[in-house]
């Protein structure tokens, strides 16, 4: 045991130095994955490294101001000291991520007394060995590198506060006056696209600081809903994309360096760590020769030299040469060729049928989770990690389908929903006999009404699986596709429920209504053992006309509908247009504030919803 403890003692530096450095190497290459990956067991990964990595730096740190500055010119702790700026280098962490969730952004003053005691503690041990340091030189470089690393996460996530958004300039307004008058749709190619959404950056800043379209500068106001950006809202598709470029940029203000690499000052500091390192690393080589050091040391100096300007070259590829901002600053500065080359590189790493964000929507349904409570779900109740169970067990993702893209986003749909949402009804056919029904659940409170209208449409869609007569309609392909957009819809409205109340214009009783519907869910199946008889309970049972919750309201507003009118595609229609409504009015009522949250989480449906909605005014 104590030779174990002996050799820990010798090898400790070494091994939280290299550690160090390779949690670095993996935020680098994982910190971008989070805008569009939904993967739980990613996220928790990059969490982890993005804790234990200050960790083991600030430790690190802690342990070389402990060594004796005679111990230092021994053989084995020749160059411990050497590696102080290396951890001022990895505290500046990465700048494909620097805050893990929003709320990091607010603490910058955390941040910059963290700085302040590191960069202190670092001096004091440069300060213990300066005077057996023969590489004292190279070191004064290093220092500056990791001083200015530091320096830039501190500034980053200071620029990424409400605050200083709020604050921000609108620059990029109007810098593309070519947009205007209007171009022919033929002309709606991906450079368009592309200048539309860095025009319209400013107003989607302003959005997501709290700001409505009539509270921004005009300038704003119009690059955000001008003409042009009404007249490209009749494609769906085109105005997911631009929502989409938009909405990776956010993504970089808000979660990366982008904000202080694009500034000159940023720009010249990037520049002088560079430099720096570059210089450091020369003088080192230079030293290195004279004398005789540990081989192992020399290995870790050469590693943490090497790896650290790779990972700033890297980060340069990524930042800069990959961003738009970076055609757009040649375009600026009328540099046409390397505008076109830089537009070369983007249009070529970053093609138009790239994803920028998940593509993905989050799907819960009610009534399996319920059935499905195991004895693992009850155990992980009674440690309260109820939570946590459902999220791994029941939370799915589905893909959002391009027919999905054009129901929401496409002015013609827009209107359809709003003018019926003016009127009492959601019918819009009176054949069908289902607006009425649907009226009734949609008065209620807007938590219940989600709960209730995503049971009735797993009751509805069960019964036109299985009709009582054979007399009924064919299963098209235009009825599977209703079919497959009601329960897409009605499942992700109850996974934002469920998971993200905070996104919905809801009370503070969620958890009291889902925990009352689960009872009543737990009663009803009692005499029924699996969920077809339990939908069939629900669409049959006369006996349950209780309403007082969201499960049996469900059943009592099913059960007054005709066979025919179950089976009608106009019914269909209706409720695909009633969830698309429910949809768009969760959307029109939410706050920018809580859809900047999940963009690091891969990104909602609702956000693009928001911004759509945002652009024509319509956000209530």
């Amino acid at each position: 045991m104590a030779t174990l403890m002996q050799l820990w003692n010798d090898w400790e530096l070494q091994v939280l130095v290299l550690l160090s450095f390779m949690f670095q190497i993996f935020l680098f290459f994982t910190g971008g994955l989070r805008q569009r990956n939904t993967n739980t067991v990613l996220r928790f990964l990059i969490w982890l490294a993005y804790l234990v990595a200050d960790f083991i730096a600030v430790y690190a740190l802690g342990q070389l101001s402990r060594q004796k500055a005679d111990a230092m010119v021994k053989e084995s702790h020749q160059l411990t000291f050497f590696w102080t700026p290396f951890l001022l280098i990895h505290l500046g962490g990465q700048d494909t991520i620097t805050a893990f969730s929003i709320e990091d952004n607010e603490l910058w003053l955390r941040h910059l007394l963290n700085l302040l005691v590191q960069v202190g503690l670092a001096l004091y041990v440069f300060w213990k060995s300066a005077a057996h340091n023969q590489f004292l030189a190279s070191a004064v470089f290093a220092f500056i590198a990791g001083i200015i690393k530091y320096g830039e996460r501190t500034w980053a996530l200071k620029s990424a506060s409400q605050k200083a958004l709020r604050s921000a300039n609108s620059e990029h307004v109007g810098q593309f006056p070519e947009l205007f008058p209007l171009l022919d749709e033929q002309e709606l190619r991906y450079l368009t696209v592309v200048k539309l959404a860095l025009s319209s950056s400013p107003g989607v800043r302003n959005l997501f600081v709290g700001r409505k379209l009539e509270q921004m500068e005009q300038g704003v106001q119009s690059a955000v809903s001008g003409y042009f950006y009404n007249q490209v809202s009749k494609n769906g598709e085109l105005v997911f994309k631009i929502l989409e470029i938009e909405l990776g940029m956010m993504y970089e203000n808000l979660y990366t360096k982008a904000r202080v690499i694009r500034t000159w000052a940023g720009a010249i500091l990037r520049f002088v760590t560079l430099i720096s390192l570059l210089v450091a690393f020369v003088l080192f080589l230079t030293r290195n020769k004279q004398w005789h050091l540990n081989r192992v040391d020399v290995a870790i100096s050469y590693t943490l030299f090497i790896g650290a300007f790779c990972l700033e070259v890297c980060a340069i590829f990524t930042m800069v040469i990959m961003s738009i901002w970076t055609w757009a600053l040649f375009r600026s500065w009328k540099c046409p060729r390397l505008a076109t080359a830089a537009w070369y590189i983007f249009r070529t790493l970053r093609p138009e049928s790239g994803q920028l964000w998940s593509n993905s929507m989050g799907q819960y349904n009610f009534l399996d989770s319920c059935l499905s409570d195991n004895v693992i779900g009850k155990m992980m109740n009674l440690v309260g990690a109820k939570d946590i169970w459902r999220n791994f067990r029941h939370i799915k993702y589905a893909d959002v389908k391009v027919e999905t893209k054009k129901l929401i986003f496409e002015d013609k749909c827009l209107g359809e929903i709003f003018t019926t949402y003016e009127s009492s009804c959601l019918c819009a056919s009176p054949t069908s006999g289902i607006g009425a029904a649907l009226d009734i659940i949609l008065r209620k409170p807007f938590e219940e009404a989600i709960l209730s209208l995503h049971i009735y449409t797993d009751i509805f869609l069960h019964r036109v699986m299985n009709p009582l007569s054979a007399t009924s309609c064919d299963n098209t392909s235009e009825r599977r596709r209703l079919m497959r957009a009601c329960r897409t819809l009605s499942e992700y409205m109850c996974y934002l429920l469920a998971v993200h109340p905070e996104m919905l214009p809801v009370s503070s009783s969620v958890r009291d209504v889902l925990e009352k519907a689960s009872d009543a869910v737990a009663e009803a199946s009692s005499t029924a053992s699996s969920k077809y008889k339990l939908l069939e309970k629900l669409a049959t049972d006369r006996d349950l006309n209780v309403t007082s919750d969201p499960v049996e309201t469900a059943g009592f507003v099913f059960r007054g509908l005709e066979e025919e009118a179950v089976h009608s595609h106009d019914s269909l229609q209706v409720l695909v247009r009633a969830w698309v409504g429910v949809l768009l009015y969760a959307a029109g009522k939410s706050r920018g504030e809580v859809h900047a949250k999940q963009l690091s989480m891969g990104g909602e449906l609702g956000i693009w919803v928001y911004l759509k909605l945002s652009s024509s005014g319509q956000v209530l």
